[in-house]
Order: C-alpha cells, then sequence, then structure tokens
C-alpha cells in the first residue's frame, strides 16, 4: 500500500510541474533560512557545555550599589579566592584568571605577540580543556610552568612535541612547558593561547580588595546549594573585607553566582541579576525562522486547498472503488512529506554551498553535522512536521467531499475552501509585513549607530602597544612626526572605542558622605585631546608650557555629577593623587550606545601610572606610507616585539558586530520571506486564473478591457495585503519598541517606516497578481470556450 501512494504521490508532482515547483521551491527556501538559524543557535547553545560536570560551575560577579542602583562588574578582587577556599564549605575547587592583554612569546628566532591568562592551578582542574601532552594531575605546578595550546604549539615547533621546551614571556619570564592542551576554541567563551601561574600576575597587579580584575570560577561539590554558598561567601566577606573597606561592611558590594553554562548567553546585567545578552539575538531569530517555515507552510496548505476541486473528481472516484477516508488522508498527508523531503534536500544542498560565506558573516566554524544522529533524527522530524502540518487542513479537507456530490459535478466554490484561503494569505502576510517593518528598524538602528557623533574622531587613526618602546617614547614620537602625513603621536591607557577601567576612588570638594560615584578614567599624555578630536568648552588640554604632571580635565557629565559650578582650578584626588582640573571637554561614548554615556575622567600621564596604547594621528589615504614609517621606528627601538596595530574605525566595527551581522541576517532572511510570499501570492493568481479563465473570456467577448478585468480581479487579492498590513504594522512597531528600547541612544521609530512596508507590500501583491491575470486576459477567447 505504502509502495502505491508513493507512486501516486511522485505521479501526481510531476503531473503539476508549476505547482509542484511553487511549493517545492517555497518549502526548500523556508528550511534554508530555518537551517541556517537553526546550525547558529545550536552553536551558540553548545559554547562550554563540553566542560565535565559543567552544571555545578559558576562564575562570580561582582554587585556594586550606586545610586539606587546595581552596577555588575564580570571581575573580583584578588583576595577573593583564597577566601572562598579556606573559609566557604561546599566548593571543590575555586580559581582565578586574569588577562593582561598581548605577551611577547619568543622561541629560539620566532616572536609571537599572543593572548593569554593567568590562572590559578586548578583552572584546568574546573575546566575540562583536553591535555594533548603533558601531566593531567599536574599540568601548572609552579610559577616557571607555562601550559599552551596546540594551536601556539604548532605555531612555535610546528609537529615536534613542545613539552618541556623553555620560551620567553615579554622578554621577562622564562617558562618551561609543562602541558599542550586543546583550547576548544569553537566550544568556548574563554579564549586563551598560553597560561601561567597567578602568583606572576602580581609583578603587573597589586591584588587587594579595591582592585576587581580577576574572574572567579568555582565548582561546587555534588547536591551543593548554590544560594547558600553565595549568602556564605557575602557573610564572610563583609566580616573580612569590611573591616578595612565600608563598601564590603555595608553590603554597597557583594558578590553574585551564575551558572557558567549560562554566562555566555546571559551576559547582560540589570540591578544585580541577569536580563540578557545574546541569548535575545537567538530570540529574535528563532522567532524569525518560525515566521519563515510558517509562511513556507501556508503557501503549501493554500495551494492544496485552492486545487481542491481539481482533485475532487479523483476523490470521489476513489471513494466510489472502495478507498476509505483514512487511506485517503494517508495519500495527501504523504503527499506533503513527499514535497517536504524533496525541499529539505534542495535546502541541505543550498546550505552547504553557502555555508563558507555564512560563516565568514557569523565569525563561526559551523558545519553541516551529518554524523549526528540527533541531527538526522531532526531532519527526519522536521520533514514529517513540515508535511503533516502543511498537508492535514488539505488531506481532511479533500477526503470529506462526498463522492455522490462531486461524480455529479457539484464542485462549488466552497469546496476550495475559499475562506480559509483568504485568511492564511492574510496570516502569511502579516508575518512578512513584520519581518519587513523589523528589518528596515534594524538596518536603521545600525545606521544610527554608525552616523552617531560620538564625540571623538575614529578615522585616520591607528593604534598600538607601545610597551616594548616606552623608554624610548620621546625619540620615538619626534622621529615619526617628521613624516609629513603623521598629524600627532601621542599615548595612554585606553583606547576610547572602549574605555574598560572604571573606579569609585574621586575623591572632589564637597562630595557627600558615604556616596559612591564610579568614573571611566583615562591616562593620557600631552597631545591627546587634539589626536583624538575631542571639543574643550572649558580651560585647556594637557600643556609641557604648564608642566603638567597631575592635572585632570573632566567631560561635562562628570562636572555635573560633581555638581562643580566652577570647575577649573577645582583639586581633585584620584588614586592617592592630587591634582588640579585643567579643563572640561564635551562628552563622549566611551562604550557601546547600548549604555548611557558615563562620566568620565581623563588624567595627565605621571610616573606612577602606566600608558602603554600610542595612538597616531594622520592624513587620511596615507595609511600605507605611515604604516612603513611606523614599523621601521618600532623595530629599530625593539627589534623583538612584532608591530601589532590595529585602526580605530576596525576596533569601532568590532563592537558593533553583533548588529551589524543581526542587520545583514534580518535583511537576508526578509528577502527570502518576501520570495517566498511572493511566489504563494503568483501561485493563487495563477489558480484564480486558471479557475476563471471562462468567465474572463465571455466578459472579454461582451466588450469587457483588460484593464477592467484585471482591476475586478486583483482587487480581493490587494484588499487581503491591505489588511494584512493593517494588522502587521501594529505587531511590528510593538516588537520594535522593545527591541529600541535595549539601546540607550537609539533612532527614532518613525510611522514612515511603516508607510514604506504597506506601500512594498502592495507593490508585491500588485506586481504578482496582474501578471497572472493580464496573461490569462490576453488570451484569445475561442481558445477558453471552444468547449462550450
Amino acid at each position: 500500500m505504502l509502495q502505491n501512494f508513493i507512486k501516486i504521490a511522485m505521479r501526481i508532482f510531476l503531473r503539476q510541474k508549476f505547482y509542484s515547483f511553487i511549493n517545492t521551491f517555497g518549502l526548500a527556501t523556508g528550511l534554508v533560512c530555518t537551517l541556517f538559524i537553526s546550525l547558529w543557535i545550536y552553536d551558540e547553545y553548545r559554547k562550554n557545555k563540553f566542560h565535565d560536570d559543567v552544571d555545578n560551575i559558576y562564575q562570580i560577579v561582582s554587585n556594586v550599589k550606586l545610586d539606587g542602583r546595581i552596577v555588575t562588574w564580570g571581575t573580583t578582587p584578588g583576595p577573593l579566592a583564597d577566601e572562598i577556599r579556606l573559609n566557604i564549605p561546599g566548593i571543590d575547587h575555586a580559581a582565578r584568571t586574569a588577562n593582561y592583554g598581548q605577551l611577547l612569546i619568543q622561541s629560539e628566532e620566532k616572536d609571537f605577540l599572543e593572548n593569554g591568562l593567568f590562572a590559578d592551578p586548578e583552572f584546568l582542574e574546573i575546566m575540562s580543556f583536553s591535555l594533548v601532552q603533558g601531566d593531567d594531575k599536574n599540568p601548572l605546578p609552579n610559577q616557571n610552568a607555562i601550559v599552551i595550546s596546540t594551536r601556539l604549539a604548532k605555531k612555535l615547533f610546528g609537529d615536534e612535541s613542545a613539552l618541556g621546551k623553555v620560551i620567553r614571556v615579554n622578554q621577562q619570564f622564562d617558562q618551561k612547558i609543562t602541558a599542550v592542551v586543546d583550547d576548544h576554541a569553537n566550544e568556548s567563551s574563554i579564549s586563551f593561547d598560553f597560561l601561567m601561574h597567578v602568583d606572576l600576575y602580581k609583578k603587573f597587579r597589586n591584588p587587594d580588595w579595591g582592585n576587581f580584575e580577576y574572574d572567579l570560577f568555582l565548582k561546587l561539590a555534588p547536591k551543593t546549594d548554590h544560594r547558600a554558598v553565595i549568602d556564605k561567601i557575602n557573610a564572610h566577606v563583609a566580616h573580612v573585607a569590611g573591616k578595612d573597606e565600608d563598601d564590603y561592611k555595608s553590603g554597597d558590594i557583594s558578590f553574585y553566582m551564575q551558572p557558567f553554562n549560562n554566562r555566555y548567553l546571559y551576559g547582560t546585567f540589570e540591578n544585580g541579576m541577569p536580563t540578557g545578552g545574546r541569548i535575545d539575538y537567538i530570540k529574535i531569530f528563532a522567532f524569525v525562522a518560525i515566521f519563515i517555515l510558517l509562511i513556507a507552510s501556508i503557501n503549501f496548505t493554500n495551494m492544496a486547498t485552492a486545487r481542491a476541486a481539481n482533485r475532487s473528481k479523483e476523490v470521489g472516484i476513489r471513494k466510489t472503488a472502495g478507498a476509505v477516508r483514512f487511506g485517503l488522508i494517508s495519500q495527501f498527508i504523504l503527499e506533503s512529506i513527499l514535497i517536504s523531503a524533496i525541499a529539505l534536500i534542495f535546502a541541505l544542498i543550498v546550505v552547504q554551498l553557502l555555508l563558507p560565506m555564512f560563516n565568514m558573516l557569523v565569525s563561526k566554524n559551523i558545519v553541516l553535522p551529518f554524523d549526528s544522529v540527533a541531527f538526522v533524527l531532526s531532519l527526519i522530524a522536521v520533514v514529517i512536521a513540515t508535511g503533516v502540518l502543511a498537508g492535514s487542513y488539505p488531506a481532511f479537507f479533500l477526503s470529506a467531499f462526498s463522492a455522490a456530490r462531486v461524480l455529479k459535478g457539484n464542485t462549488t466554490a466552497n469546496l476550495s475552501g475559499s475562506r480559509l484561503r483568504k485568511w492564511l494569505v492574510i496570516l502569511q502576510f502579516s508575518l512578512t509585513v513584520i519581518l519587513i517593518a523589523s528589518a528596515l528598524v534594524i538596518s536603521s538602528q545600525v545606521e544610527f549607530i554608525y552616523n552617531r557623533n560620538l564625540g571623538y574622531s575614529r578615522e585616520s587613526i591607528l593604534a598600538f602597544d607601545g610597551r616594548a618602546i616606552d623608554r624610548d617614547f620621546e625619540a620615538f614620537k619626534n622621529e615619526a612626526l617628521k613624516n609629513p602625513n603623521i598629524k600627532t603621536v601621542t599615548r595612554a591607557s585606553e583606547v576610547l572605542v572602549q574605555v574598560n577601567n572604571q573606579n569609585g576612588s574621586v575623591r572632589w570638594p564637597g562630595k557627600p558622605e558615604n556616596t559612591r560615584q564610579l568614573f571611566r578614567t583615562v591616562v593620557a599624555d600631552y597631545d591627546f585631546i587634539e589626536t583624538m578630536g575631542l571639543q574643550i568648552k572649558e580651560g585647556r588640554s594637557f600643556s609641557k608650557q604648564y608642566h603638567d604632571t597631575a592635572s585632570f580635565i573632566l567631560t561635562q557629565t562628570a562636572v555635573d555629577v560633581m555638581g562643580l559650578q566652577h570647575p577649573i582650578g577645582t583639586q581633585l584626588s584620584q588614586w592617592g593623587t592630587q591634582g588640579t582640573v585643567v579643563g572640561v571637554i564635551e562628552d563622549f561614548h566611551s562604550r557601546s550606545v547600548l549604555e548611557e554615556i558615563d562620566p568620565i575622567i581623563i588624567m595627565s600621564k605621571h610616573r606612577e601610572v602606566s600608558v602603554e596604547i600610542i595612538h597616531v594621528a594622520f592624513n587620511p589615504g596615507a595609511s600605507e606610507n605611515v604604516l612603513q614609517t611606523l614599523e621601521s621606528l618600532y623595530k629599530k627601538a625593539n627589534p623583538a616585539y612584532p608591530f601589532d596595530y590595529s585602526f580605530l574605525d576596525d576596533r569601532f566595527d568590532k563592537l558593533y558586530q553583533n548588529e551589524k551581522v543581526t542587520s545583514s541576517l534580518a535583511l537576508a532572511f526578509t528577502f527570502m520571506a518576501i520570495i517566498i510570499s511572493g511566489l504563494g501570492m503568483l501561485g493563487l493568481a495563477a489558480y484564480t486564473a486558471e479557475r476563471k479563465r471562462k468567465e474572463i473570456s465571455i466578459r472579454k467577448s461582451l466588450g469587457a478591457s483588460v484593464t477592467g478585468i484585471v482591476s475586478s480581479m486583483s482587487i480581493d487579492f490587494v484588499k487581503l495585503s491591505f489588511v494584512a498590513t493593517l494588522i502587521g504594522c501594529p505587531i511590528a512597531y510593538f516588537l520594535m519598541q522593545h527591541f529600541l528600547a535595549g539601546y540607550a541612544y537609539s533612532t527614532p521609530l518613525k510611522w514612515t517606516v511603516f508607510l514604506y512596508t504597506a506601500i512594498f507590500t502592495m507593490i508585491i501583491t500588485v506586481l504578482t497578481v496582474v501578471f497572472q491575470v493580464t496573461k490569462a486576459a490576453l488570451i484569445n477567447p475561442v481558445e477558453a470556450l471552444r468547449s462550450e
């Protein structure tokens, strides 16, 4: 029986080539989108899941009370890990990691700048990074040991064993390679090329309760209540650290335990609790995938119900021949599943061909996991589910026809399910309207970000690590300025695209007691204000003329926060250093536009504070010449260090990578949805024109014009499109209001977006319908009426 069903299904599929193509292509397009989104979501969800016993791994984050709200930092103070190990029960392991940025790795004649972490030895007991070489019981035994990734081992030693070899780090430490690990780059949110003992980090930074620089990970004993653990940690820290730090004693600083397998997806906090992050993008595209698959399935259902009258005689004859209703339903659902299976095969081929481009867009290394049983079973489930969902109504609808009525020729209009079809068209186009309007708003927001005045210049400025030439900076600067294409050279502790330093150590006249205010801080050398194009409102920039060694420049928001009426000349203290305010500048964005502008202090460089990042402003179009000059001077000053630079506009692009990807994918998937909806409308218009072929011919014979026929037959489709727009636009407005609320600064939600959406939807409808109806109206009436 099954073989017979398949044979009939294939015969019908080949007989109705045009409608089979529309159904198959529509479903295939929908499945392509769904597969891409599903693969991306799966890759996002599997981050950090490879660690053993991951449900017992937690990361500690710091909550700081500030003006009635709570600010969350991902880092913790240095002494916290030891206090937890010694005093808190229920914890198997506690480990810190600290990131000092890129460090120079040297082996024989090879020099590389690599990203690494300083870590407690227990870090590799908590995290399951696969050991390729070395002692798995104690891979990081002492301060002279270093653990490297397989990638770095390959770069340094090729196919030779790296174990036991000595490499030099930062021209300071000779480290013996004690282990090589697979860093699971595609599966882990923690990225590193080497690990060194955390005690070495103390040579760079002093760990104390006021220094938040360590990521802290815990592995709890089985069946330990993490809520009870964090309560004990907070109570203990308030007692121990509160002796010297009032903020701990008062509870203004506390800690929160976040499950590590949620950390990657839930990185955004509000009032001390995780509220979102990358999970927001997953939700957006999950809805997009559902919408697109619904639109494609509606196409199939619409076409099947529309052509019901054409198959009514088949149903009547088969019922007369003894076919039962269950057999007819099975036949029609099998036809639907067959189309779904063919569509899936085409979709898989397209996905496989386009995966390299998709991976480049989303910065991933996704593959189709055909070796996964779960993946193959999921594909089978999708085929069956899509086929059953898309084919169920037509199957039940067609199988319900009365054999007697059908064989008498009683196939009236209501047999073709026109009412249901109208509602399905409205639903389909409503979803399309939502996607179009949403894609336009997302694209508009990304454009808003890129065109927004950030308060500083980012074009024709490059930055690079200046630690290697710190002692020779002045000589380097003087030589570089001899190049006429180089306008200014300066240095600072941060790049303004993303200022990370935030502290509450600032003191100013009239500061209220027991008030904690955080400021972003940049330590800068002379010419920094000019290099970055920051606008001075009052006072002056740092200048050698005034021998500025402990001076401050404030942003307007910082002045407002301090409540300074006359800021110039005010004495401030930061990190224990007294200084004078010499200037006030316009506000600028020191972080993403998702966040509100922070109060910022720019502090003049002095001996106690390191400024490691050199900034160079140059003439537009002269980058190649400038880079040659800088690299030559850099190598002359310190030949060992590679010249590793970046342009500020590239850093800016990287900061908004998620938004760019979201916008590109939204536009691409919306375009696919438009194609699917357009195909569906084309198929329905073609069927309508075919069904009314005789009516059109009679009206032409009676003198009706082609324009009049086209108008009268198109109006119903236009009405459906109009209703869909009325439904879809308010829903899109509500969704986009929620989306834009996640940005501190966003594009206004203009009514023109929805007007353009409505116009575009009408154009799609009119073009597809008019094409088919005009084609039918131009046929010679004799052809249609010959049989009458």
